[in-house]
């Protein structure tokens, strides 16, 4: 049967690509960086919002060439930048770590008015001004002409705490080694850094005692240690490593073998007046110096000299014959 509107076979085809074009979504244009094949074949990387990982960070001023330094010059470019991170991150309070870096949050601690002191910005912020307190005395002491920013205000004292490991050492009485009788182990200590030593934390105060306020700003409930304080780096030096070396010396010699713990017993004697000094006493049987006369090794056994006149036997008399 013949149609009785006859199409051309031209028309036909025009018809039909545009029904074909009109039933399908015209795609976005493709971007210049998207996954197509570049002039070389190869296959282009897809273009992505997150930096690259090899992208250099460019910091303004900042060379990121570097010519051929000592091993001085490489230590100050270095603190240079460690510095000016340090004083960007305060600037702009960005010194909180993402979630995945940060470690676990200690148990909440409050001041006298109820407010807690150890807040995660509080923590962190420390932590940075601390590093930078070191950083710029550094830099100070090592790089001629350096001027600290001027931002910066010197701490008036720094501090550091030494731990005393008394959960591992349970038996070990730390707190009166490093104290001494009346004190005079710690005033020696800091007589000799020119630091200011504390014990502070667990079991500093005994039980039933009042806390002074400098006992009660500080955490109650933190682990037992020395807090070393001073107006300069040497001098809490010094006072960390004559702390460590008594807590080193007295979990390693055995009680009775402990030099330091003797001599503070001697001292305790002395200072109570019942210190009988051995040492320099005299024998009056031997004449060696050391020991008194009835623990003297060479006395004499006088039983064993007797002679009987009757028998002639050693040890009794002839009363006793």
């Amino acid at each position: 049967m013949d149609q009785p509107y006859p199409i051309k076979q031209e028309s036909y085809s025009l018809l039909a690509s545009e029904i074909n074009m009109k039933s399908h979504v015209p795609r976005s244009p493709i971007a210049p960086d998207s996954s197509t094949n570049g002039a070389d074949g190869g296959r282009r990387k897809r273009k992505s919002r997150w930096g690259d990982e090899d992208k250099k960070i460019y910091i303004p001023g900042v060379p990121t060439a570097l010519p051929k330094l000592s091993r001085d010059q490489t230590d100050t470019y270095v603190l240079q930048i460690r510095l000016e991170e340090i004083n960007r991150k305060l600037r702009t309070g960005d010194f909180i770590p993402p979630e995945r870096e940060r470690s676990p949050s200690p148990e909440p601690i409050y001041n006298a008015d109820g407010k807690r002191v150890n807040t995660r910005e509080a923590r962190y912020r420390k932590k940075l001004e601390d590093e930078r307190h070191k950083l710029i005395d550094n830099a100070i002491k090592n790089i001629p002409g350096f001027k600290p920013p001027l931002d910066y205000k010197r701490p008036s004292r720094l501090q550091e705490k030494v731990y005393i490991p008394a959960k591992e050492f349970p038996e070990i009485n730390f707190i009166g080694l490093l104290i001494g009788p009346r004190g005079n182990t710690l005033k020696g200590m800091e007589s000799d850094s020119g630091a200011k030593i504390s014990i502070r934390g667990r079991g500093s105060v005994k039980e039933g005692k009042s806390r002074t306020d400098a006992a009660s700003s500080s955490a109650p409930e933190e682990d037992l240690h020395c807090l070393v304080m001073a107006d300069t780096e040497d001098k809490v030096k010094k006072a960390v490593k004559l702390i460590e070396k008594i807590i080193e010396t007295s979990a390693s010699t055995p009680e009775g073998q402990n030099e330091l713990k003797r001599n503070q017993l001697r001292e305790l004697a002395a200072l109570n007046g019942t210190l009988r000094d051995d040492e320099n006493q005299t024998c009056l049987n031997c004449g060696a110096i050391g020991h008194r006369r009835y623990e003297c090794p060479e006395r004499q056994n006088l039983t064993v000299s007797l002679t009987c006149r009757i028998c002639n036997g050693h040890g009794h008399t002839a009363r006793d014959c």
